[in-house]
């Protein structure tokens, strides 16, 4: 997949999650009609710019945007 693209999804994902806060990837996939494969790859991205929180959470990964969790564990 061409960075440019994932790139993009990672700016739509930042967005979206400063609009839903706490979601699955397959939900922000579906809303966001990105396949859960390039949402994953956009989260990545995010979690890589330490932009994003990822948890595991009732069995599926959920993102959240880092302002959310202000105190930093690493």
């Amino acid at each position: 997949m061409d960075k440019r693209i994932v790139g993009t999804n990672a700016g739509k994902v930042w967005c979206a999650l400063k609009e839903f806060g706490e979601i699955s990837i397959p939900e922000l996939a579906r809303r966001l009609n990105l396949s859960v494969e390039s949402t994953a790859l956009a989260a990545g991205w995010l979690a890589r710019e330490n932009k994003i929180c990822i948890q595991r959470k009732n069995g599926l990964i959920a993102l959240s945007d880092e302002s959310a969790f202000p105190f930093s564990f690493g």
